[in-house]
């Protein structure tokens, strides 16, 4: 399978996985089943996986209060042996669109869930990237 997007069935390490959506709240659905998918087959418990879809959508619900028309929710999955790092973003979305704030409920519920939350910028988009490690000590 040449496909770098494509989920191998011999495994993920070192794959990038992307999502492409309308950026509508109706996608959030969408990317939790996918994050949901992908953190599995890493053989995460199911509560690391559970937590992991809960902040993805957390940080997808935060992206999405402005954008342009026709805009694109992306979510890249990016599963390695050490951990599973997700960037989401809006793209073509403003960058001035203040996240460092970082206040809020929804915050509290990403910076409780995933092991690391930041905020960063993907082709001048905000974006908030998300790291669940996968190996346990």
């Amino acid at each position: 399978m040449d496909d770098p997007q494509a989920v191998a069935s011999v495994g993920l390490s070192d794959t990038t996985v992307t999502l492409g959506l309308p950026a509508h709240p109706e996608s959030i659905a969408l990317v939790r089943a996918m994050v949901a998918g992908v953190a599995s087959r890493l053989a995460l418990r199911y509560d690391a996986v559970d937590d992991l879809r809960i902040a993805a959508a957390e940080a997808s619900a935060l992206l999405l209060t402005e954008g342009p028309a026709g805009a694109r929710l992306r979510v890249d999955l990016q599963p390695s042996d050490a951990d599973l790092r997700l960037t989401i973003w809006v793209q073509g979305s403003d960058a001035s669109h203040d996240l460092d704030a970082r206040e809020g409920l929804a915050w509290r519920v990403i910076e409780g869930l995933a092991d690391e939350a930041r905020v960063t910028e993907v082709d001048g988009s905000p974006a908030i990237e998300l790291r669940l490690r996968t190996v346990t000590t």
